[in-house]
Protein backbone atom coordinates (compact mmCIF):
# COMPACT_ATOMS: atom_id res chain seq x y z
CA UNK A 1 0.00 0.00 0.00
CA UNK A 2 2.57 2.40 0.82
CA UNK A 3 4.55 2.07 -2.42
CA UNK A 4 1.21 2.55 -4.22
CA UNK A 5 0.96 6.13 -2.21
CA UNK A 6 5.02 6.63 -3.50
CA UNK A 7 4.28 6.13 -7.13
CA UNK A 8 0.81 8.48 -6.91
CA UNK A 9 2.52 11.15 -4.78
CA UNK A 10 5.90 10.59 -7.31
CA UNK A 11 5.02 13.47 -10.13
CA UNK A 12 3.89 15.82 -7.30
CA UNK A 13 7.10 15.46 -5.40
CA UNK A 14 8.94 16.18 -8.76
CA UNK A 15 7.05 19.20 -9.42
CA UNK A 16 7.99 20.64 -5.90
CA UNK A 17 11.33 19.61 -6.09
CA UNK A 18 11.63 21.64 -9.06
CA UNK A 19 9.68 24.59 -7.95
CA UNK A 20 11.21 25.29 -5.10
CA UNK A 21 15.06 24.65 -6.75
CA UNK A 22 13.71 27.82 -8.61
CA UNK A 23 11.70 29.53 -6.22
CA UNK A 24 14.84 29.43 -4.36
CA UNK A 25 16.97 30.62 -7.03
CA UNK A 26 14.62 33.30 -7.69
CA UNK A 27 14.79 34.61 -4.27
CA UNK A 28 18.50 35.07 -4.50
CA UNK A 29 18.44 36.97 -6.77
CA UNK A 30 16.06 39.49 -6.04
CA UNK A 31 17.54 39.38 -2.80
CA UNK A 32 20.73 40.65 -4.04
CA UNK A 33 18.85 43.05 -6.66
CA UNK A 34 16.41 44.24 -3.41
CA UNK A 35 19.43 44.78 -1.55
CA UNK A 36 21.25 47.26 -3.78
CA UNK A 37 17.90 49.03 -4.47
CA UNK A 38 17.44 49.53 -0.63
CA UNK A 39 20.64 51.20 0.18
CA UNK A 40 19.61 53.59 -2.88
CA UNK A 41 16.62 54.63 -1.04
CA UNK A 42 17.60 54.53 2.56
CA UNK A 43 20.77 57.08 1.20
CA UNK A 44 17.49 59.14 -0.90
CA UNK A 45 15.84 58.88 3.18
CA UNK A 46 18.84 60.15 4.35
CA UNK A 47 19.05 63.18 2.01
CA UNK A 48 15.37 64.13 2.53
CA UNK A 49 15.80 64.25 5.76
CA UNK A 50 19.17 66.06 6.33
CA UNK A 51 19.25 68.61 3.22
CA UNK A 52 15.17 68.73 3.11
CA UNK A 53 14.54 69.21 6.72
CA UNK A 54 11.22 67.34 6.15
CA UNK A 55 11.98 63.93 8.72
CA UNK A 56 8.32 62.75 8.43
CA UNK A 57 9.10 62.36 4.85
CA UNK A 58 12.68 60.75 5.39
CA UNK A 59 11.17 58.44 7.87
CA UNK A 60 8.66 57.25 4.99
CA UNK A 61 11.20 56.89 2.66
CA UNK A 62 12.96 54.89 5.34
CA UNK A 63 10.21 52.48 5.59
CA UNK A 64 9.77 51.69 2.40
CA UNK A 65 13.49 51.19 2.41
CA UNK A 66 13.06 48.37 5.43
CA UNK A 67 10.49 46.81 2.88
CA UNK A 68 12.46 45.60 -0.10
CA UNK A 69 15.48 44.66 2.39
CA UNK A 70 16.14 41.88 2.80
CA UNK A 71 14.22 41.79 6.09
CA UNK A 72 11.00 42.65 4.93
CA UNK A 73 9.20 41.29 1.98
CA UNK A 74 12.53 39.00 0.58
CA UNK A 75 11.96 36.90 4.15
CA UNK A 76 8.55 36.15 3.99
CA UNK A 77 8.97 34.97 0.40
CA UNK A 78 12.32 32.94 1.56
CA UNK A 79 9.86 31.80 4.57
CA UNK A 80 6.93 30.68 2.08
CA UNK A 81 9.50 28.74 0.07
CA UNK A 82 10.67 27.06 2.94
CA UNK A 83 7.19 26.48 4.10
CA UNK A 84 6.66 24.58 0.36
CA UNK A 85 10.31 23.00 0.60
CA UNK A 86 9.08 21.37 4.27
CA UNK A 87 5.70 20.00 2.61
CA UNK A 88 7.69 18.76 0.02
CA UNK A 89 10.16 16.78 2.44
CA UNK A 90 6.84 15.76 4.39
CA UNK A 91 5.53 13.88 1.37
CA UNK A 92 9.08 12.16 0.20
CA UNK A 93 9.21 10.69 3.73
CA UNK A 94 5.53 9.17 3.76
Amino acid sequence: MRIIVKVILFPVTLLLTLLVAVARLLCQLSNMVLSLIAFLIFIVALGTMVLLQEPSEGIRILGLAWLISPFGLPLIATALVELVGGLNDWLKAI
